[in-house]
């Protein structure tokens, strides 16, 4: 029944690592509990499906993203992760407007040092490609090309429940709930 993963209580695949329901409904969970802190009510935020999706999205990409570091030996020090978030934090206003820009985000506090540390290993690679020569064009398709390359190379697989993994847009797009069953004419 499941063809994208073989077992029932899969989200998603990654190389050798699982994501379990479990695992993204808890995220999916605890970014529904922060939005009911924080005023939403000028925010377009994803919900239901489309909410799942984003999160399986972003966790399957923290884990390509990590791969990829591991590949190219980049290190990120817990030091680099605090000096980056209180630059982060500076940026955005200061503390207080954090849950409302998580929330806006859709990323669950829990998460914040994720994000953190997947955007300070796509800036080492940025950095060394700058530092090498490219423009800032070629270190975008660079990236992308290293994460696409990661991504086939890993076989993700992901529960049809959420649709297919697109390695182009590095995302999960959902697909037609009947299948090939229902077609216009």
């Amino acid at each position: 029944m499941l063809t994208g993963c073989a077992k029932m209580d899969l989200a998603a695949s990654i190389g050798e690592r699982e994501i379990r329901l479990s695992e993204l409904q808890a995220q999916v969970d605890s970014i529904l509990d922060e939005r009911t802190k924080v005023d939403t009510s000028q925010m377009q935020l994803a919900t239901g499906e489309d909410l799942a999706r984003s999160q399986l999205s972003f966790l399957i990409s923290n884990l390509v993203i990590e791969a990829i570091a591991v590949d190219q030996d980049i290190k990120i020090s817990n030091s680099d992760i605090e000096s980056y978030r209180i630059q982060v934090i500076q940026n955005i206003g200061g503390q207080e407007m954090l849950p409302s820009v998580l929330a806006n985000a859709a990323i669950p506090a829990a998460s914040l040092t994720d994000v953190l540390r997947r955007d300070l290993i796509i800036q080492a690679i940025s950095s060394a490609a700058t530092g090498a020569g490219a423009s800032d064009a070629q270190v975008n398709e660079l990236i992308q090309g290293l994460v696409s390359k990661k991504a086939e190379e890993l076989k993700i697989e992901i529960n049809p429940r959420y649709g297919t993994w697109d390695s182009a847009s590095f995302a999960i797009v959902p697909t037609e709930p009947a299948g090939d069953a229902v077609t216009d004419k």
